[in-house]
């Protein structure tokens, strides 16, 4: 008997691969921890272009978001106290400083513009084309939900994918120079 019902349970996991435990899924297919960040390059708030290269030498946090998604709203102004904690940090691989780069899928210019006033991110490097889910920042990182995001090293290599706020700031504190690696 105790062979029948195993034969089931194993049968209906291969029937059904849905009723396997749930993993996190990726946001950005294709990007992996290890591998070289594609550069972007996009225009800025203030029209000047913006090249993902020009951060070289610091830690990098790509935040991908829009105006309309409540979930990226929310978690801005935590995102704003990491900022503030770290963006003067010395970091263990040679890194000199933090920078989150807030890369927009928006379609309207103004309320883009209008969130960045009311979120208080003007502090953050805001970048963005105006073409939504087409942005060429999001088709370069397969971007397929926001909030998404990806840190880099100084050097352009991804070492994290999509971390809270909170996780964020753990890993921050870890790669602090003089940091516990094991905090």
């Amino acid at each position: 008997m105790k062979t029948v019902f195993y034969s089931i349970i194993f049968s209906s996991y291969l029937l059904f691969p849905s009723a396997l435990p749930a993993q996190k899924k990726a946001n950005l297919e294709g990007i992996a921890i290890g591998g070289t960040a594609p550069e972007i390059e996009l225009p800025t708030v203030d029209g000047e272009v913006f090249r993902l290269s020009q951060l070289r030498g610091k830690l990098v946090l790509l935040d991908f978001w829009a105006s309309w998604c409540a979930p990226c709203r929310r978690k801005m102004p935590r995102l704003l106290e990491v900022y503030d904690k770290y963006k003067n940090t010395g970091f263990d691989e040679g890194e000199k400083g933090f920078e989150i780069v807030l890369v927009s899928l928006d379609r309207n210019d103004n309320y883009w513009k209008s969130s960045i006033k009311k979120d208080s991110t003007g502090i953050l490097l805001n970048v963005g084309d105006m073409k939504g889910w087409d942005c060429a920042a999001a088709k370069k990182y397969n971007v397929r939900i926001i909030p998404s995001s990806v840190l880099l090293d100084g050097k352009g290599k991804i070492i994290a994918i999509d971390l809270s706020p909170k996780d964020l700031s753990k890993k921050l504190k870890r790669l602090k120079r003089g940091g516990w690696f094991w905090f």
